[in-house]
C-alpha cells in the first residue's frame, strides 16, 4: 500500500444508487479517457499509467470521500489496494472489485536491515501462514461482520511474561482493514498478526499511529521497531529495510459501480 484511508464508516452504504450509468467495463483498456479516483501521497496514478492511457485522474484524502463520489457517478472508478477493496464491496453490495488488476503487489512488515527481529519474526509468520492462521485472519479482517473485528487477547502461553522487551509498532490509523480506529481503538489485520508475532516471541507491543511515510523514517531513526498498513514489498525499499513477510498477496485494483461490469466479467 502507498497511501492513506479515512476511518470506516457505514455512510459509504448511503450514497450508493445516486446515479447509474450504463457504460460497462470489460478490460482495463475500456477504461482509456475515463475518471479514476486514487488516494493522494500513492503511487496509484503511476501504476494506472502504465496499463491505461489517458486516464482523467483525480486525487482524495480518504476512500469514504472516493467511494461517494464513484455512487454518484462522478468519477468511472477508484483504484485502492485489495485488501481494502475487498472490505469496501463487503461494506456495499452495489461496489463490485474489476477483474483485471492494475498492479500485482505483495505486502509485508519493515525492519531494519540485518534485524535479528524481522528473522524470528519470519520463522513464526511461515508457521502461521502453514497452519491457517493468516487465512483465518482474513475471512475475519476482510468481512461484513464488524462484531468480530478487535484485537485478540493472547493467554495460552503459561510462561508469557513479555520479558523479551517490546516492539514499537508503527501504522497508519487510518487503513481500513489494515489498521484503524474502530471505537477509540487501533484495531485492523496488520496488527492482529502483529501482535500474535510479538506474543509468540514473548515480548509485548505497542501501536504508534503515524503517517504512511513517517513509517519508513521512522524505522531508519530507530523511533518504531517495526512497520505495516499495507507496506508493498518493493525491490527498491529492499535495499534500506528488511521484510517480514510476503504475509498477503493483493495489488492495486479498480472499485466500480456493480452495474457497470461487462458481462463477460460478472
Amino acid at each position: 500500500m502507498n497511501r492513506g484511508i479515512c476511518a470506516i464508516t457505514i455512510a459509504w452504504v448511503l450514497f450508493a444508487g445516486c446515479g447509474k450509468s450504463h457504460e460497462v467495463f470489460r478490460s482495463l483498456q475500456d477504461f482509456t479517457g475515463k475518471k479514476i479516483a486514487s488516494q493522494e501521497g500513492t503511487t496509484f496514478q503511476k501504476f494506472i499509467d502504465l496499463v491505461i492511457p489517458d486516464v482523467e485522474h483525480s486525487h482524495f484524502s480518504s476512500v469514504p470521500e472516493m467511494a461517494a463520489l464513484l455512487s454518484s457517478d462522478t468519477v468511472d472508478a477508484m483504484c485502492v489496494d485489495l485488501p481494502v477493496a475487498k472490505h469496501l464491496t463487503a461494506q456495499n453490495t452495489d461496489f463490485a472489485i474489476f477483474h483485471s488488476a492494475v498492479a500485482e503487489d505483495r505486502y509485508g512488515f519493515l525492519v531494519t536491515k540485518g534485524s535479528e527481529l524481522g528473522q524470528k519474526a519470519n520463522e513464526i509468520l511461515s508457521r502461521f501462514i502453514k497452519d491457517g492462521t493468516i487465512s483465518a485472519l482474513e475471512e475475519t479482517w476482510f468481512s461484513a461482520d464488524e462484531s468480530r473485528k478487535v484485537l485478540p487477547k493472547l493467554n495460552y502461553k503459561a510462561d508469557f511474561n513479555g520479558s523479551a522487551g517490546t516492539i514499537r509498532f508503527g501504522c497508519e490509523s487510518i487503513l481500513i482493514p489494515m489498521s484503524y480506529i474502530s471505537k477509540g481503538k487501533i484495531v485492523g489485520f496488520d496488527l492482529d498478526i502483529a501482535a500474535r508475532i510479538a506474543y509468540e516471541m514473548n515480548m509485548r507491543i505497542d501501536f504508534i499511529p503515524m503517517a504512511f511515510d513517517a513509517l519508513f523514517t521512522g524505522i531508519l531513526s530507530g523511533e518504531i521497531t517495526m512497520a505495516g498498513s499495507s507496506i508493498s514489498i518493493t525491490e527498491e525499499r529492499m535495499l534500506r529495510y528488511d521484510y517480514i513477510g510476503p504475509y498477503l498477496d493483493g495489488g492495486a485494483v479498480l472499485v466500480i459501480k456493480k452495474d457497470r461490469l461487462g458481462k463477460d466479467n460478472t
